[in-house]
């Protein structure tokens, strides 16, 4: 027998218990037991909670964050996967964003959360990042939904993968540039070091200076370091200090000279590159400290058995030129079958249709001849 139920405010208690019943091991860090702690542990928003039950058994749920947002004079009610809505309580990020257990209930669990959406009078819900592998499909080609782009790149490893090899599988110019940048390295301050911090004196000493080389480097950005927002910072550490196997900080350093930390999230056969703090004074047009604390680190995991090296999402330049797979993360905006929802699916519905038949029309030419498409980037 098929039930559904929906819970306010959920406590750390109730969702730990609802994990340990579904018994699911998510592919997304964010979406761990120790993630979800140390988030449940400093965020100031509530969230809700979606379950699907079988034979009286939790067998699919989500969490849910809710916020409001005023457009076309209208105000709508959003919901939001696995996320507060909050920027600040969010800004710790989610990707590779999903529900909650196994793949062939999915579909009807969606069914039955818009549906239930609409009863709360949410208007749309939002998700975050998610990937094709990781949600139903039908929602990522619909015409009635908002759906954005964006892409993540990853680094496939090999126990024997050294820097070398590393580097001799890039292009001609960033191999130049890299093997230069390696030697300068090596004669100015010796052979590179990676060290993963292992007693709790030591994290919290290379989150600190991590925190300190961040704040320097995006401090005075748009968006600011994460560093200075309490639940951020907060987040990182609770899970640095309660996680060792899924959480590490790491400091490479060459010879005395410190190229900088990582805070890196190990799961299964993959590490991924959360944030860093690179020390930029030995930055020149010759070294590039960035680069080789990554092929460093890349090295490091490849001897620990590790299968990938995921710099997760961002078009940064220096992911692109040392991955070699792409990512490709959706964003999705789903209108529910509220009044400001159907709205919502008829804009968007024009909205996207407009666009795919302006990717096909073809351009009339003063012989009438059929012409072939003409390719559209944006």
């Amino acid at each position: 027998m098929e039930e559904t139920q929906w819970l306010t405010n959920v406590t750390w208690e109730q969702l730990s218990t609802v994990l340990h019943e579904v018994n699911c091991d998510n592919f997304s860090p964010f979406l761990s037991e120790g993630f979800l702690k140390a988030w449940f542990c400093q965020k100031t928003f509530p969230v809700h909670m979606f379950l699907l039950y079988e034979q009286s058994t939790v067998s699919h749920f989500a969490l849910i964050g809710e916020s409001f947002k005023k457009k076309y004079g209208l105000t709508f009610k959003l919901a939001h996967i696995n996320q507060t809505g909050c920027s600040d309580n969010d800004q710790v990020w989610i990707e590779y964003n999903t529900s909650f257990g196994l793949p062939e209930n999915q579909n009807r669990f969606f069914d039955l959360l818009l549906k239930e959406l609409k009863s709360q009078n949410f208007d749309i819900l939002n998700v975050s990042m998610t990937c094709e592998f990781l949600f139903p499909k039908k929602y990522l080609s619909d015409l009635r939904n908002d759906a954005h782009i964006s892409y993540g790149f990853r680094r496939s490893l090999s126990p024997e993968l050294t820097i070398e090899q590393l580097i001799s599988r890039l292009s001609a110019n960033s191999r130049s540039k890299l093997r230069r940048s390696i030697k300068e390295v090596h004669l100015r301050f010796g052979p590179i070091k990676v060290t993963i911090a292992e007693c709790l004196e030591q994290k919290l000493l290379f989150l600190e200076q991590l925190e300190i080389l961040h704040i320097k480097r995006w401090g005075d950005s748009t968006f600011g370091s994460g560093f200075e927002n309490k639940v951020f910072k907060g987040t990182l550490k609770n899970f640095l200090i309660s996680n060792g196997k899924l959480c590490e900080i790491a400091k490479v350093t060459a010879g005395d000279a410190l190229l900088g930390y990582t805070l890196n999230f190990v799961k299964k056969d993959a590490v991924f590159f959360y944030c860093s703090g690179v020390n930029l004074e030995f930055a020149s047009k010759h070294i590039k400290p960035g680069y080789i604390l990554h092929l460093a680190l890349m090295e490091y995991y490849a001897q620990q058995g590790l299968s990938w090296y995921d710099f997760m999402g961002g078009a940064s330049q220096y992911k692109q030129t040392l991955s070699n797979d792409t990512v490709v993360f959706h964003s999705l905006q789903i209108p529910t079958m509220t009044f400001k929802g159907v709205l919502t699916r008829l804009r968007n519905y024009l909205a996207n249709a407009a666009v795919t038949l302006a990717k096909h029309a073809r351009p009339s030419q003063g012989s009438h001849l059929l012409q072939p498409p003409q390719a559209h980037h944006q």
